[in-house]
């Protein structure tokens, strides 16, 4: 008789680091959103499912601005929203509204709201002249946005917020306050609660590095080529592997000082590994790390067969941990249930996208040899993004899933080191490939003529503030901060041209401020390649409306 099929959800919570290195400012309000409609009801939502256990990642400068905001932090949007009921608005704000505060999913969240549906018809009937619209428009449209972006839970368990909802308009300056003191609180109270529930045993709470970096790039940018022989790389490369280990020290201590005990795991940023950036682990004492099935079957050169429903044909050659060499272990992840949940269960009945994550894990688990295990099942992937794509922020998905998973004997939700613990890795991995968790290589962050000179300008820093002051470590905060930041993987993400948003100019003016206030702490005048975007002015062109303003209604999307 087969026993129970482990499985590991691990959530990954991460936003790029807004803080304006020149100013100290946010200048996008998209971790204050997320905390009052994702990372709050994530974790609370498991208080209903006491069987169930997860894994969370929170990466350490998420948890840096989130606790910014509940020390009263403000972001643009925040101080823009908080002018409207003061009636002081300039044309440039009302513009940024109507660009920035439909962003959202329109279908799933303004189209049930009528009033909220009301508002981005107008805007668009407006035809980009904000001065047709009056005061009291902007007011009502600052609410919405803001309200909108907080957990329908929240909502219906908050008796103003429900009244604000249902009134719909003609909000004063007392309601948008408490809206935003609502999001702050929202800011304030995730990372408590994730501590809670770790210490209670219900989840386990992983690290990444620092501020999210590509951990083999960071380490000798030219590993790129393993994975893709064409790439554009930097002349010199980037090459500096003490500041990757310093990134994981340095997460490892936020994680103790955040959550009171040490990280067991890392999820390297973006899934991204190599046999430099496996050692990097190693010599930070974290003990698992995870990955995708992509870069294990480039690992062990085996191909992982599906059948017509998508499931496993041999699930024991992906549904293992894995020991490598150094000792560390590995987790790699099943990327169609993974992705399934990511980018398509939210189209479907809750019942029909649990159905069908249900069956593929229940034809994996009966073709499980018997000897050979025990086996574990990886579901890894976005833990902020994907909810906006559902109907009702995906708690009714999540509330069937959990629920399905917790009354099903035949699966076990994990914690992935209390299984580690009682099953350490036998099966070995002599190799490990680089690649990360999209197509098991770098192409994202690495090849192109952007990324190329992206990592130019940030090597030619690195090596001047090597210059001045030596090594990561024994630089000043303030230059081994935006240092840090810049090695973010973020940045190359927004350089790649398969990557867009309205924000592309906002995210490379970000990278080269870090960069540029390098230059400045040490009196020096920042190379002029500084001083003028590094992605193709056309494609900055191509998401601003005419006046300067973005077009109503497009979205952020996230890396």
């Amino acid at each position: 008789m087969k026993g129970k099929l482990a499985v590991a959800i691990i959530w990954h919570m991460h936003q790029p680091y807004y803080k304006h290195p020149q100013t100290s400012e946010f200048v996008l309000p998209w971790v204050r959103l997320h905390a009052s409609k994702d990372y709050l009801h994530m974790a609370r939502l498991l208080n209903e499912f006491p069987r169930v256990k997860v894994n969370f990642t929170m990466v350490p400068s998420l948890r840096d601005q989130l606790e910014d905001y509940a020390r009263g932090a403000d972001d643009e949007d925040t101080r823009v929203t908080m002018r409207t009921v003061e009636g002081t608005l300039t044309a440039d704000e009302r513009a940024h509204m109507l660009a920035r505060f439909f962003s959202i999913h329109h279908g799933n969240v303004i189209a049930q709201h009528d009033e909220y549906r009301r508002l981005l018809q107008l805007a668009l009937a407006s035809n980009g002249r904000p001065e047709l619209l009056s005061d009291d428009y902007f007011v009502d449209l600052a609410l919405w946005f803001n309200l909108a972006w907080i957990d329908p839970d929240d909502i219906a368990g908050d008796e103003r917020l429900r009244a604000l909802r249902d009134r719909a308009r003609r909000f004063t300056r007392e309601d948008v306050h408490y809206v935003i003191g609502r999001q702050r609180f929202m800011a304030s109270g995730a990372p408590h609660l994730y501590r809670s529930l770790e210490r209670d045993g219900r989840i386990e709470i992983l690290t990444t590095p620092y501020y999210h970096p590509i951990l083999p790039l960071i380490i000798d940018t030219a590993s790129a080529r393993r994975s893709d022989p064409n790439a554009l790389v930097p002349d010199p490369p980037f090459a500096y592997p003490d500041d990757a280990l310093y990134q994981l020290e340095e997460a490892v201590v936020s994680h103790v000082r955040g959550f009171g005990v040490k990280p067991r795991g890392v999820w390297p940023s973006e899934g991204a590994v190599s046999p430099e950036a496996a050692d990097a682990i190693k010599h930070a004492r974290i003990d698992w790390f995870a990955s995708d099935e992509g870069v294990l079957g480039r690992s062990a050169n085996i191909t992982f067969e599906r059948d017509d429903v998508g499931a496993l044909v041999h699930p024991q050659l992906l549904y293992q941990p894995f020991r490598l060499a150094n000792g560390v272990t590995a987790l790699f992840r099943d990327r169609e249930i993974s992705d399934r949940i990511g980018f398509s269960y939210g189209s479907m009945s809750p019942r029909d996208a649990v159905g069908d994550l249900i069956w593929k894990l229940e034809a994996a688990r009966d073709r499980l040899p018997d000897d050979g295990g025990p086996y574990i099942a990886s579901i890894i992937l976005d833990g902020e993004n994907a909810w906006e794509a559902y109907p009702n922020n995906g708690n009714d998905f999540l509330r069937t899933l959990y629920g399905t998973l917790a009354a099903d004997e035949r699966f076990e939700t994990v914690r992935v080191s209390d299984f580690l613990d009682a099953h350490p890795a036998v099966v070995k991995l002599p190799t490990l490939h680089t690649g990360s968790w999209i197509d098991a290589d770098l192409k994202v962050w690495s090849g192109e003529p952007a990324h190329q000179r992206a990592w130019h300008m940030l090597e030619r820093t690195r090596r001047f503030a090597q210059e001045q002051w030596g090594s990561l470590r024994e630089m000043p905060a303030s230059v081994r901060q935006p240092l840090m930041v810049a090695e973010g993987s973020d940045w190359f993400w927004w350089y790649s041209s398969r990557n867009s948003s309205p924000e592309d100019r906002v995210f490379d003016e970000l990278f080269r401020a870090n960069c540029e206030v390098i230059w400045w702490y040490a009196g020096a005048e920042p190379p002029a390649q500084l001083k003028q975007p590094l992605l193709d002015p056309s494609r900055i062109a191509a998401v601003i409306g005419e006046g300067g303003a973005m077009l109503p209604g497009k979205r952020e999307s996230y890396g």
